[in-house]
């Protein structure tokens, strides 16, 4: 039982050294992204895990604003983190177009809690930056990215523009530079043609480039276009999407996009490097398949698997997945239509696991209840089934939840 999240002793969760012994990935799974109590279990995780060993962390957050994230980690400086879309940061983004939802998502907008949400972001990464620091010098320093698309595009071009200013003066360079330019009033289907027309100069150029750039940077180069074409792509299919199919045509392009931003960063890492995974539950998922009626636009859209099955397909017996579950209680949601009170409902998992403690971890091995097709109360208060000790291998589970603090 752990009584207090914020204050809780990590020794409470030395019985997971034997879980973890031949693992190289952990999924710290969430249910709801509004809730305060996300920082405390992620941070008494990542207390532990760092403790023993892990050091690369990957979140549900996007590419190029997790960049910043990473920068104010090696170096504390706190501009980084005034410079994050997902934050409210608008200086990279265009001002002759507005990329936002028109079709059935439109409620969102300017419902959003950002001042919220930037605030319990700053309160995880300003600890996780003092956890570094505290191993760094006996080890490498904690790793972050984020392994999501950038539904709001601009910072992946000034990432673009830092990793070739040292070497503008190159033809080659200078003109792929030139190319990222915005054009005044281009539409987002031009805007993606533009950087096709890039993507395709720097492949033509492959050999310069290596000889420039090194085979890493030139990787990494390859990455960011291709991250800021396909956030387009995802605006293009799901900002005027009028049903639920449609949005699930650009879920499951955003989830093929994950696993593509995870399995670069394992090519970057050692062998004996290890990942830790935060994100919501049905994307860290063991066996997506497995998931019925999780609503119409799940991770994947019922059109593929989701990363933590594709990771776990990937690197069989490698995962440890611990996903958090609630009860009860209020999150800060910002779809006006769905519900943000949890209420316990009856004949679910959830009432069932807050009979034994408010909060706890409990491993699903030899659980024989988690081991049967439940149902689930999730994210929007959205029923689910599924049997739970395939998809997680440890339950987090929370009592009551409240909404974010600012």
């Amino acid at each position: 039982m752990i009584e207090n999240l914020e204050m809780a002793d990590v020794k409470k969760l030395s019985f997971l050294d034997g879980y973890l012994e031949d693992k190289r990935i952990v999924y710290l799974g969430e249910e709801d992204h509004w809730i305060h109590e996300k920082s405390d279990y992620r941070l008494l995780l990542l207390r532990y895990l760092v403790s023993r060993g892990w050091r690369y962390i990957g979140e549900e957050l996007g590419w190029s604003d997790s960049i910043r994230v990473d920068r104010y980690l090696e170096t504390g400086d706190e501009s980084f983190l005034e410079q994050i879309a997902t934050y409210g940061y608008e200086g990279a983004l265009r001002k002759d177009r507005k990329d936002k939802p028109t079709g059935i998502l439109k409620n969102q907008n300017g419902n959003y809690p950002v001042k919220e949400f930037k605030s319990e972001q700053l309160r995880l990464t300003r600890t996780l930056r003092d956890i570094s620091e505290k191993v760094r010098a006996n080890s490498d320093r904690i790793r972050f990215f984020g392994f999501d698309l950038d539904t709001l595009t601009g910072g992946g071009y000034k990432d673009i523009e830092e990793l070739l200013c040292s070497f503008r003066q190159e033809p080659d360079i200078a003109n792929i530079l030139s190319l990222l330019n915005s054009v005044e009033g281009e539409t987002i289907k031009d805007e993606m043609n533009r950087l096709t027309n890039v993507l395709e100069k720097v492949k033509l150029s492959k050999n310069n480039f290596m000889k420039l750039l090194g085979e890493k940077q030139y990787g990494l180069l390859q990455e960011h276009i291709q991250t800021l074409y396909d956030s387009l792509k995802f605006n293009l299919i799901i900002n005027p999407a009028a049903d639920y199919e449609s949005v699930g045509v650009a879920m499951a392009n955003r989830e093929v996009v994950m696993q593509r931003h995870v399995k670069y960063i394992l090519s970057q890492m050692k062998p004996d490097d290890k990942l830790v995974l935060m994100g919501h539950n049905r994307h860290l998922s063991k066996e997506s398949g497995l998931i019925k009626d999780a609503g119409a636009a799940s991770p994947g859209g019922y059109k593929g698997p989701s990363l933590g099955t594709y990771i776990n397909h990937l690197l069989p017996g490698q995962v440890f997945s611990i996903w958090e579950i609630h009860e009860q209680g209020i999150g800060s949601q910002p779809y006006t239509e769905l519900k943000q009170e949890y209420k316990g409902i009856a004949g679910t998992l959830n009432p069932i696991l807050s009979k034994v403690a408010a909060n706890y971890l409990l491993p699903t091995a030899g659980a024989h209840l988690l081991e049967k097709e439940m149902d689930i109360v999730g994210l929007y208060n959205v029923v689910y089934r599924t049997p739970i000790a395939k998809q997680a291998d440890a339950i987090f589970f929370i009592r009551k939840v409240n909404p974010l603090r600012s």
